[in-house]
């Protein structure tokens, strides 16, 4: 019924005018479409232009935004003195003369603790206005999270070659990302196809899109409808999140079963200045400006298919790809219902800045089999929360910044050593302590709180508080200096990497950004992080492994068009 309400929504107001100007485009909710890189709060969306018109018929023009960039990132100690669960060895390893066989085979890794890399991407978002009220969009990335010197996970042998010197392609070197198109209907702006998303400051959903890192972001199929009115925007969406299982018919793959599929239905409320040009003139005229917007999401997903389990009396997936089902809430179901709520808001006050967003979660998600046999469903209740706040003791000469932010704990041990992809040590199905609600709240990996621990080395922020303090020095209006410190910790010592402290870590940092109207980017960037007792581990022996002093170096370039 969902699908027929919206294609039926599309047909009534697909009457569209020759004769409407071109609106400015607003992005996902919360930020511009054309998020294509990061300096200073800068976005850099344009605005679609007239188009061109001949004997009374508009001609299609052609636009293309995006970036280039190529970077380098050195890291010392990553590996945390072996407390990393995300790089506990390396895959180079050491040869040795094994003393019963006599033979040459591997020894223990060598876990090498200098480790650096520099990685290349084209960034492309290009727009194809077919008339006035007409748009297609598309992003798409060239080379993106592509180590330079391979394009693949292979390791060099020699039926392949010691020493290649040409990069052949073994992998996708250009990935579409996105792809949707843009109607103005009388009742507001259409969007349909697979588009980047983004809400407020980035801690639950973001884009990603920006030249100093290689992330990649989020992108919704959906179909969403823009409504302005009285100065604010209604948005009404729905999502086609997960079709499950496919199945190859003829020369094409389609969707095999209806039980397995998951969707989002939401609805977001917006006020915001859309002209950045006029928002940066409000704010240098020392103008009070007040942006908000709130979101709800309701996500469901049916029972999933596979094969029937004889023993469990349930559906397994057929995949193979099944992991610990001690540890994994998907395992006996995965059937869930879950609500997304979020806000945001941003307040512009004479010299003073103040963003912030709150993300809730709750719901559903799932069931898991106890060591008693018994099933039972997995709860979800987490919240995170985050502020930015700028204080510009001199506009462009002197700025004093504070980033800082929470995210709920969990009665489980480990969290903050998980991975951020399965939140399996969130739950724990032993009878005697089970814990089967997840509560740690994940940021989003792409989100920069200014810490080399959790941008680069662990991934996302869970279960703690941090807070980043830092001012900028503007040498020049395009060259500036970021010096700071970030610290962060656990709100539960159970929480922390091996449950022995509260305090992760405290990082010292130093950037150098240079940015001129031209689009060129260029910045070095280094940290130095103190590891506290959080990321301390207990040994198999009973000891505790404490890491020691790590270090990340970043240099960048870019070009922003």
């Amino acid at each position: 019924m969902i699908k027929v309400f919206f294609i039926v929504l599309f047909l009534f107001f697909f009457n569209i005018t020759a004769e409407e100007s071109v609106q400015e485009r607003s992005g996902d909710e919360g930020m511009l479409t054309s998020r294509l890189g990061e300096d200073d709060g800068e976005s850099f969306a344009k605005s679609s232009p007239m188009i061109k018109v001949e004997d009374g018929s508009p001609l299609k023009y052609f636009e293309l935004y995006g970036h280039f960039s190529f970077g380098f990132k050195y890291t010392n100690n990553m590996i945390l003195n072996g407390n990393n669960p995300y790089l506990s060895s390396t895959a180079v390893r050491k040869t040795e003369i094994d003393e019963i066989s006599g033979d040459l085979g591997p020894a223990d890794s060598s876990r090498e603790r200098n480790l650096s890399w520099s990685w290349l991407k084209l960034h492309l978002q290009p727009v194809i206005n077919v008339a006035e009220t007409l748009e297609i969009h598309t992003k798409m990335s060239i080379f993106g999270n592509t180590a330079m010197g391979a394009d693949n996970y292979m390791a060099d042998t020699r039926s392949n070659g010691l020493l290649r010197d040409a990069q052949l392609k073994t992998s996708g070197s250009i990935i579409f990302e996105g792809l949707w198109g843009v109607i103005d209907t009388p009742l507001g702006e259409l969007k349909i196809g697979r588009m980047p998303y983004h809400w407020g400051l980035g801690i639950l959903y973001n884009d990603g899109n920006s030249i100093l890192d290689q992330g990649t972001g989020d992108y919704l199929d959906r179909i969403q409808l823009t409504i302005p009115v009285a100065g604010f925007k209604i948005i009404p969406s729905f999502d086609f999140a997960s079709t499950g299982l496919l199945q190859k018919h003829q020369d094409y793959f389609i969707d095999s079963s209806h039980r397995d599929n998951g969707y989002n239905i939401g609805l977001a409320f917006m006020m915001m200045e859309d002209d950045k040009k006029l928002l940066e003139s409000k704010i240098l005229n020392e103008q009070t400006v007040f942006e908000f917007g709130a979101k709800f999401m309701f996500s469901w997903k049916n029972r999933g298919t596979g094969e029937w389990n004889d023993t469990t009396g349930d559906i397994d997936p057929v995949d193979g790809n099944i992991v610990d089902p001690s540890k994994t809430y998907t395992y006996m179901s995965q059937s869930g219902k879950l609500w997304r709520l979020g806000a945001w808001a941003n307040l512009y006050h004479k010299n003073f800045s103040l963003k912030t967003e709150l993300a809730f979660i709750s719901g559903d998600i799932g069931k898991v089999l106890l060591d008693d046999g018994n099933e039972t469903k997995i709860k979800s209740e987490m919240v995170g929360f985050a502020i930015e706040t700028e204080y510009r003791f001199i506009p462009r000469k002197f700025h004093l910044s504070l980033l800082t932010g929470l995210a709920s704990p969990d009665g489980s041990d480990f969290v903050q050593g998980d991975s951020w992809n399965i939140p399996g040590n969130a739950i724990n199905t032993s009878t005697t302590n089970s814990d089967t609600k997840v509560q740690n709240f994940r940021f989003h990996k792409n989100y920069n709180m200014n810490s080399t621990l959790w941008n680069e080395f662990l991934g996302r922020f869970t279960a703690g508080y941090y807070a980043s303090l830092f001012g900028t020095f503007y040498a020049i209006d395009e060259f500036k200096i970021d010096l700071g410190i970030t610290y962060s910790m656990s709100l539960k010592k159970s929480n922390s990497l091996g449950g022995e402290g509260l305090v992760n870590a405290v990082e010292p940092f130093l950037g150098l950004d240079y940015s001129n109207k031209s689009g060129l980017r260029m910045g070095i960037k280094y940290q130095l992080g103190v590891p506290g007792s959080g990321l301390s581990v207990v040994d198999i022996d009973g000891s505790v492994r404490s890491a020691k002093l790590y270090h990340f170096l970043n240099i960048y370039t870019g070009i922003v068009f």
